[in-house]
């Protein structure tokens, strides 16, 4: 199994304007209380790999409580919205709109140099070297459209690529090389099957993890590759701000695994786990400006050392360490379909 370190990996939050973002804060908290003022039609999941009796309260975000699994590490809202709740969320809400409308188009340039390029390339290099052969796609990633339109334009032995994410049908319509077919969990293996699968930003707001890895396998031809990124609760960030975590931001992060979590859901003898890391760039950075933001706070002697009390090249080192011990919080999964 590989684990890559220090690949420059930036999430969406890192690039956005920071006065836009903090609207669209406001308008996730705003659209949850109203929305969701009348929660009777959710459902209840547990985590994935564990029993339910292993889960302890966590925190609350936005008014939405989450526990964590005291077995595997993974943290979760255990009541949550039903699956055309989060679609009618993810097409039609306050947030979402804004979202498109605004944060994409004044993030463009820099989230096609700093997040979608690396992500294509990592994409295009991993289908090279695991599935040379592989021939149809399928992207269930939310707002995926500019990563699978590099990939069709530079692997022309893809013949067939379908964009299925939530909102793939409010992005770009469909081109030569790409289809447009938005599925439900229970819908995408009818889209197989598919050789590769791409899951950026799927795995974390899934109605059900267990369900969508299900779907996942059951889409994949024998020996077919997924790609799948995921913030994970293992982390250096996640594990030190916990509840004041500023990317803890639901519905988009329903499901924070732990890399034990993910480990186990995609073991044997269904899986092959080709690579697993955790390339965050800024866990470090994120805690360091939290501690200089609360200098007061009581935050533990030992964070303070290595955090606070250090130099730009010592919290560079550090990330550096976090990463080859997959302990940053946003990992990246490159797993192959054995049965």
């Amino acid at each position: 199994m590989k684990t890559v370190v220090s690949v420059q990996e930036i999430s969406e939050l890192d690039i956005k304007p920071h006065d836009a973002l903090s609207e669209w804060r406001a308008l996730v908290r705003d659209e949850i209380t109203r929305r969701w003022k009348d929660r009777s039609s959710w459902v209840r999941v547990k985590c994935p790999t564990c029993k339910p009796q292993s889960e302890v309260p966590a925190f609350d975000h936005c008014g939405i409580p989450y526990v964590e699994c005291k077995t595997c590490g993974s943290l979760y809202a255990p009541s949550r919205p039903t699956e055309d709740e989060l679609w009618g969320w993810y097409r039609e809400s306050s947030p979402a709109r804004y979202w498109r409308k605004r944060l994409l188009p004044a993030s463009s340039t820099a989230r096609l140099e700093k997040v979608i390029r690396p992500r294509a390339d990592w994409v295009l290099d991993g289908v090279a070297e695991y599935l040379p052969s592989a021939r149809r796609l399928v992207d269930i990633s939310t707002y995926g459209r500019g990563l699978i339109d590099i990939v069709a334009e530079e692997n022309r032995d893809l013949i067939e690529l379908i964009a299925a994410g939530v909102t793939a049908d409010l992005e770009i319509g469909a081109t030569s090389r790409v289809k447009v077919r938005p599925a439900r969990i229970a819908e995408l293996p009818a889209l197989g099957p598919a050789d590769v699968i791409l899951a950026v930003d799927a795995l974390d707001r899934a109605v059900d993890v267990y369900s969508l890895v299900e779907a996942i396998r059951d889409s994949l031809g024998p020996g077919g590759v997924l790609f799948a990124t995921a913030p994970v609760a293992s982390g250096f960030e996640i594990q030190t701000l916990w509840g004041e975590s500023p990317t803890i931001i639901p519905p988009d992060k329903l499901n924070l695994l732990s890399i034990a979590c993910l480990q186990q859901l995609f073991s044997k003898p269904a899986w092959e786990i080709l690579e697993l890391s955790t390339p965050g760039m800024f866990d470090v950075e994120t805690v360091y400006r939290a501690i200089l933001a609360h200098p007061d706070a009581p935050w533990p002697r030992v964070i303070r050392a290595l955090v606070e009390r250090t130099d730009a090249a010592g919290r560079t080192q550090l990330v550096e360490l976090l990463q080859s011990r997959r302990l940053t919080s946003f990992a990246r999964l490159v797993a192959r379909k054995r049965i």
